[in-house]
Order: structure tokens, then sequence, then C-alpha cells
């Protein structure tokens, strides 16, 4: 062989057979190769290629230059180095198997990428030009908590099924962020809120605009990354990702899930810790619907937004602060519901501080509940808005015709719209019925529905194989199909056809309108419409009746007219 040319045999038994066969795999016979190498480990106490690591690899580059050889075959010898490191990584502990900070490679200070034990990912780090981009010092952070969180992070960073140079785009504002923190004193970026991420958009200002852009989203990659990879739930994390959970499904709207519940903004600690502690009853414990928990907190956010504009802690509080709120609220453009409503989740989470020890002044919301009329804005669609994409209907996407026609027949919630799954149509006793699930009332409900409406749709799941209670419209993911994304995509389309009436094109919840308003108008009592639309009280009902005015109004006349000789009770001794 060409390498014996220059090693005799006597010296090669100085390394182990298992280090020549790597070094073998790699230098394909070549002695100006294999040669160099072989020189190098006869100083060292390596074994075989995987007690090479960034050290090992500094000491050859600084070997490698005290060498009289060409710059460009200094570059290839260590080209080399790191091919044979690479190149003789074991497959079958490694591929597939997700990074974790518990193994060997991570449980060290010093992370060099193009190391990292897994041949594929590691190939995809060569292609680096600066390769000390690649090496990642965790031994000059002081915090232990930031150091587990950073290296937690770049574990998440490396098993993305990415391109290198999209992974980049998230290395590289990591170490920013690391960086950062450790000038702030911050050993927790789960706990980072408005202020200190302004800060930190401070500290990259005078960066590359492509670098500010980036590292804008690092804050909330590592947040949620950090949440959802903690062993327990960090309940003090400012923002609480909620995809950890698994709700019932009862609590949960498939058609627009809520992705994160944030308390962020509030800068008091020791309000924002208790609005947590309260959360997390109302998360973990309550049967609240998800979407009411995040209106809620939003409220009480709200609330305690204005005590930090006052520097005010939550314990510090008396009655008469609660007055000034409350006339605060009366100050703001929001209706006297909303006005009530803010006031109820106060009186509410007082209830639960109290019962927590906390101590919060007593709050008595019959003091402060307002009263008012309702008002009613019309909505119903305008009759010729839907010839006009019924006439267009045919040349939508196939799922289109189909939502938009269950949405026109039924005056179903976009949401339930979405999330109808396959068998929810069906014919018994000779009657076409929908059964659809319900989330504001979270019950199962069944409405009729016109027989051409379920010969379409069970046509439709043929066609698609949709199987029983599988999502009929489905997202890229398989999941219920996303309510604003029907919305949007209706627009669009309308928008493609010059589909054009005026300011009005396409607003689903109007159609619950028109099907209220048609059927009062067919004589279908209050009463039957609420059992119809799913509602709680008469008076919300009321709401979805368009031109109810002029209905009463038609209604008095006709009573009126009837009974001329009318005289209201007690008229005659009042007169007296």
């Amino acid at each position: 062989m060409a390498v014996l040319k220059y090693i005799p045999k006597s010296g090669q038994a100085e390394l182990t057979e298992h280090l020549q066969k790597e070094m073998k795999l790699v230098t394909q016979g070549q002695a100006k190769y294999y040669n160099r190498l072989y020189k190098f480990f006869l100083q060292t106490d390596v074994m075989s290629s995987e007690d090479i690591d960034y050290e090992m690899r500094e000491r050859y580059i600084e070997w490698i230059e005290q060498e009289d050889i060409s710059e460009k075959y200094r570059v290839e010898l260590i080209r080399l180095f790191d091919r044979m490191k690479i190149e003789n990584m074991p497959d079958i502990q490694t591929q597939g198997v997700p990074f974790a900070v518990t193994q060997d490679f991570f449980q060290k200070d010093k992370w060099f990428l193009l190391y990292v034990p897994n041949k594929q990912k590691a190939r995809t780090f060569r292609q680096v030009v600066n390769k000390e981009e690649l090496l990642w010092d965790f031994s000059t952070i002081t915090s232990q908590s930031l150091k587990k969180q950073a290296k937690t992070i770049l574990c998440e960073i490396l098993n993305m099924p990415i391109a290198q140079r999209m992974r980049r785009r998230y290395l590289e504002p990591l170490k920013i962020l690391i960086s950062f923190c450790q000038t702030q004193g911050i050993d927790d970026i789960e706990k980072m809120d408005t202020t200190d991420e302004n800060r930190f958009y401070m500290y990259i200002s005078q960066r590359s605009k492509e670098i500010r852009r980036q590292s804008s989203m690092i804050v909330e990659f590592s947040r949620r990354t950090l949440f959802l990879t903690d062993t327990d739930t960090n309940w003090n994390a400012s923002v609480w990702y909620l995809e950890r959970f698994r709700f019932d499904v009862s609590r949960v709207n498939a058609s627009s899930p809520i992705r994160s519940i944030s308390f962020i903004k509030i800068q008091i600690q020791e309000n924002r810790k208790n609005l947590q502690l309260y959360g997390k009853y109302l998360v973990g414990i309550s049967d609240m619907a998800i979407s009411n928990i995040r209106t809620t907190i939003g409220f009480l956010t709200q609330f305690l937004l204005y005590l930090d504009d006052r520097g005010m802690a939550l314990t510090e509080l008396v009655a008469e602060d609660i007055h000034d709120y409350v006339a605060y609220l009366g100050t703001t453009d929001i209706k006297y519901s909303t006005v009530n409503r803010y006031i109820m989740s106060i009186h509410t989470f007082f209830q639960f501080l109290q019962m927590k020890k906390v101590d919060v002044p007593q709050f008595y919301p019959e003091q402060y509940l307002q009263k008012g009329y309702s008002e009613h804005n019309d909505r119903s669609v305008p009759e010729w808005t839907v010839v006009q994409i019924l006439k267009a209907l045919p040349t939508f996407p196939e799922h289109l015709q189909l939502m938009y026609l269950i949405l026109l027949c039924t005056g179903i919630r976009k949401s339930e719209v979405c999330t109808i799954r396959g068998g929810a149509f069906y014919k018994q006793n000779g009657e076409f019925w929908l059964r659809i699930y319900q989330p504001k009332m979270r019950r199962d409900k069944v409405i009729p529905v016109p027989s051409t409406l379920l010969e379409i749709v069970k046509e439709y799941e043929k066609k698609n194989e949709i199987k029983a209670e599988e999502y009929i419209f489905k997202n890229a993911r398989g999941n219920a199909f996303n309510g604003q994304t029907f919305s949007n995509q209706m627009i669009e389309e309308c928008e493609k056809r010059d589909i054009n009436c005026g300011e009005y094109v396409f607003r689903a919840h109007d159609y619950r309108h028109s099907i209220a308003t048609t059927m009062h108008e067919k004589g279908v009592s209050i009463q039957g419409i609420r059992d119809y639309l799913g509602h709680s009280s008469e008076n919300m009902t009321k709401q979805y009746i368009d031109f109810m005015p002029e209905h009463i109004t038609k209604a008095e006349n006709k009573y009126f007219t009837k009974n001329q000789s009318f005289t209201l009770k007690g008229a005659e001794k009042n007169e007296k």
C-alpha cells in the first residue's frame, strides 16, 4: 500500500487497529493524507475518532500550522480531520434519536456543532465557512438555570428538520439572546416581560436589519420551547403555550384554537403572580372553555395594567380604588355590558384570592353593575350578495362551495361549519338532520336540514373518503379547518370574481341573522328560534332578528286596528 512507503510496519503498530481503519476510510489510501494524520495521532492518546473533540481539533490545527506546507494543503488537512470525525460516527444509535441535554455530548460545557453526534446533521455544518461560529462555550454562563435553558433551546434548534441555512436564522440570534441575558442579569428566559423584550430590541438595534428581524423571533421561540419541554409545567412563565395540555374537547374550539395565554405585560410581579395563580386554577381545575379563560385573563390584565400605571399592588387596594377603576371604565368607549363583564371578572378574581388568603378588599359588584339597553344592528345578508355568490359558487374550490351552502342553509356558527364530522348529516324517519357540537353551549345540537343539502354532503364525503367522526373539512395537518381561514378564502374568491356588493361581501356570522330573521317572518316563535340557534336567553335571540322595530310596529298596528275600542286598564279611574 502507498501508506507503507512512509510509515514502517513497526510504527503502524503504535496506533490501534480501529483508529487506522478510520483513517483509511477517509484518506482512501493516499499517503500524503494518511501519514499526516498518523504522525499527529502518535502524539496523542486517541484510540478512535470518538475521542476527537474540539480541543483535539485545536491541537491538530496548531500542529498543522507549524508544518512547512502550503495554505491550500493545510486547509485540506483540516477538512480531512473533520471528515474523519464525522464519517466514522455510528449510525444506529444516532439517526432519528432526538438530541437532549442528558446525552453525553451535551453534558459538556463546550459544544462544537460540527461534531454533533449525528452524521447527517454534522455533515450539514461542513458548509459553514467560519467553523468558529459552530463553537458554543457555555462555561462563560454564570447562571446555572440560564445555562440549562440555553442548552435546551439549542437542542431544539438542532432537532428541527430544516436546512442549515434556515437553522442559522435561529443559532445566531440565540447567541445574541444569551449574551443579552448574561449582561442584564436575566437567569430565566421564561420570565422575560415586555420591559425585558424592549431592552433586548435596543440591545440589537445597531445590528443588521436581517439580524434584528431574526432576533425578534428568538424570544418567542425560546419561551415556547422551554414551556413545552419542561418536565413540570412552569406556571410562573410569562406565557403559557396551551399545546402542552390535553383539554377535554368540550373546552376547545377546534376551528379556532387558543395557542397561548400571556401575562407578559403586567409589570408588578406580585400582581402577575396572583393572576397566574388564578389562571392555573382556571386552566387546570375549572371546566371553563379556553376561549372564556383567555377573555377573563384579558379583562383582569387590563385591570392590573391600570394598577401598574399607579404603582399599586392588589394587596394595597381599598374599596375606593375599585370605585375609581369603575369610574375610569366609564370614561372609555366600552359598552355597558362589557363594563359589567369587567366588574364580574374582578369580583370572581377577588373571591378566589380571598380563598387563597391573599389580602384584597371586599368587593360588592352590585354597587357597580350598570343598566342599559342593547343596541340592535341589522346584520342580515343582503339578498343581492347571496344571489351573486350563488351564481359564481360553482367556480369556487369544492370545499368552499359546500361550506358556504351549509352556512346559507343552516345559519350555524362558522366554528360549527368547520368542525362538522363525517356522519353528522343523516336521515331518520323520513326527515333530514344535522348533529353538531356547539362550543359555546358545550353540547350537541340537532337541527333540521334540506334533503338536497344532505345529498350533496354525502356525495362529498364519499368522493373524499371521509370516515365517520373524521372532520369533513380539514387543514393541512388533518385537524379542523380554521374559521378565519374560511372567511379569508371566501373573501379572496369573491374578490377574484369581482363580486362587489358595496362594502359588504362576506361575514359568516351574518347568516345566523338571516336565518333568525327569516324564521321570525315565517311565524316561528322567539322560543323556537332560540332553540334552533342554541342561545341561552331570548334576549340574545332578539338581537339576531333584524328589522325588529318594524316587526313590533306592524304587530302593534295590526292589534290596535283590530281593537279600536281598546281602553287601557285603569284609565277610567285615572280620568276620574
